[in-house]
């Protein structure tokens, strides 16, 4: 959620970079809170490197997340 609440601060669309960061998107994605490009990883010869992920719009039921779960500070 604090990645939604960081995401709405900000003007779209937005490069998202990190893995974990990139991870987090893809959780927001897949539940149908934003809607995003999200590369696969590229393997390298130390693991895997994840590429940035774009995030084109928040979708209403993530809006709707953002009011039901207001960022607590």
């Amino acid at each position: 959620m604090h990645l939604l609440h960081r995401l709405a601060a900000e003007r779209l669309p937005i490069a998202v970079t990190g893995g974990q960061q990139v991870d987090a998107l893809r959780v927001l994605s897949l539940a149908g809170h934003v809607k995003a490009t999200i590369p696969k990883p590229v393997r390298t010869l130390d693991g895997f490197e994840q590429p940035a992920a774009t995030v084109l719009e928040i979708t209403s039921l993530g809006r709707s997340m953002l009011r039901r779960f207001p960022l607590i500070r």
